[in-house]
């Protein structure tokens, strides 16, 4: 890789983390606010970054080959996967809320964006595992650091 693309897959792998820690901090405080309680806050954030440390350590799992989904698939019929959920879409027009910085027509999006189409799986792989582990790192950071 090249310095630039490096640059832009260090971006990808920070707006995916800094995606999935925004989404559980809002599930913690929600979780706290129903409870009625900042001790439990504490408890959310603490689980929320175990389960993401697991779901990135099951996805390097997948990853490399460990989990054999090609046996369940000739079992199994292929079910057809809706149009939300497929990455190569089509259709252009997106609501505002899921759209991302590569949606805009800026000068800056070509040097500061970083598709995940334009990388090899492996790459893409890599890229949720260590977004995953950051997001699940820095959140029992934040569980440690809050005081009661």
């Amino acid at each position: 890789m090249e310095a630039a693309d490096r640059k832009g897959y260090a971006r990808l792998i920070y707006a995916k983390a800094m995606r999935y820690f925004s989404l559980a901090l809002v599930g913690c405080a929600l979780a706290a606010g129903v409870l009625g309680m900042r001790v439990y806050f504490l408890f959310a954030l603490c689980a929320a970054g175990c389960l993401f440390l697991a779901w990135s350590w099951f996805t390097h799992l997948h990853a490399i080959g460990f989990f054999h989904a090609d046996a369940w698939k000739a079992k199994k019929r292929r079910r057809r996967v809706p149009y939300m959920h497929r990455r190569d879409k089509t259709k252009r027009y997106r609501p505002s809320f899921a759209m991302r910085n590569t949606d805009f027509d800026d000068d800056l999006v070509s040097a500061t964006a970083c598709e995940e189409e334009a990388l090899t799986p492996g790459e893409r792989a890599r890229a949720c595992v260590l977004s995953r582990a950051a997001c699940g790192a820095l959140l029992l950071l934040v569980s440690l650091v809050i005081r009661v």
